[in-house]
């Protein structure tokens, strides 16, 4: 099960726009006044705010364990030893190094993680300087999982079922550890709130998903950018050396369960299909045998998708340009 998290960070910009063509420039000699808006918003937004906004709500949730900081494509900081509580050696790399980006910048990256009571989490903060009208110009990306389901270092696969399936037996583990993710995911947009006081802050998600099973797909999720809205940063910096056990496991469990909680079934790709609530029990137990799920990505079946989804538009992103 991977717990997935994201808050959105709006803030004030200006439409930039683009140079008059000929056509802009007839038009203004007659008297016109051609309109040269884009679709791109200029975000009032500099980095030394969004950096210094996000330490201090991270702070004020005991967060302090950075993993890496890059403007621009410039690695600022990154902790190759492990070290744990050492974002104050983040701010000073930041502060070493602002002459150089100075204020404005195109991409941000500030990576942090987390632990507590059995859950790690890895928490990106995204921003751009210049992003299309209908986005934001920020947001944070919260990847978790729960301690005792990852693969320990040497664990074979046989030797990992052994440990991690009597925890499954009940989902009230499973259920437990996902309202812990909601609640952190909540609480660090409050502090956000109080850090970053001119910016709209809202959380856009925070819930759990489970890998739908499919023949035929072997191996780790594809690599996603972080410009994609599928982007899970736990899956960057903590890869599973066992990808799809787990959700294996889980789907031939979920028939002993008294009743099904809400997961969000996703892809091998990680786009959403439709919800572990919304399945029939042929499909569950079709799945649980190792077949694919009656419904699931366009195959036809008794499948509830539960409606329109937002996957966050075109998914052809130009990593160039910054558009997720």
């Amino acid at each position: 099960m991977k717990l997935h998290g994201m808050i959105e960070i709006k803030v004030h910009g200006e439409r930039v726009l683009r140079d008059p063509g000929f056509w802009d420039k007839v038009r203004k000699a007659l008297g016109g006044t051609p309109d040269l808006r884009t679709n791109r918003v200029r975000a009032d937004l500099h980095a030394a705010t969004l950096v210094e906004g996000s330490r201090r709500a991270l702070g004020r949730l005991g967060i302090q364990n950075a993993i890496s900081l890059a403007v621009d494509r410039q690695v600022i900081f990154e902790d190759r030893q492990g070290r744990p509580d050492d974002l104050v050696d983040l701010m000073a790399s930041f502060h070493d190094n602002q002459a150089v980006f100075g204020e404005d910048f195109q991409l941000l990256r500030l990576v942090v993680e987390h632990e507590e009571a059995g859950l790690h989490v890895v928490i990106e903060v995204l921003a751009r300087g210049e992003h299309p009208q209908d986005e934001t110009a920020a947001r944070v990306v919260v990847g978790g999982r729960i301690r005792d389901f990852e693969p320990r270092s040497g664990e074979s696969a046989a030797e990992y079922r052994a440990r991690v399936e009597p925890l499954m037996a009940t989902p009230a583990i499973l259920e437990a550890h996902r309202a812990q993710f909601e609640s952190l995911v909540e609480r660090l947009a409050d502090t956000l709130r109080g850090t970053l006081a001119d910016a709209e802050i809202r959380v856009r998600e925070a819930e759990a998903k489970v890998e739908q099973p499919t023949r035929g797909v072997a191996g780790p999720s594809p690599a996603l950018p972080p410009t994609d809205r599928r982007y899970d940063p736990y899956e960057t910096y903590y890869p599973s050396p066992l990808p799809g056990v787990l959700s294996m496991m889980m789907w031939g469990l979920m028939l002993s369960w008294a009743m099904m909680p809400h997961y969000t079934i996703v892809n091998h790709a990680g786009t959403p299909v439709g919800a572990t609530d919304a399945i029939s029990e042929g499909a569950l137990a079709s799945a649980a045998a190792g077949g694919e799920l009656s419904g699931a990505d366009g195959a036809g079946g008794d499948m509830d998708l539960g409606g329109d989804m937002d996957l966050g538009g075109d998914m052809d992103f130009d990593f160039d340009f910054f558009d997720w």
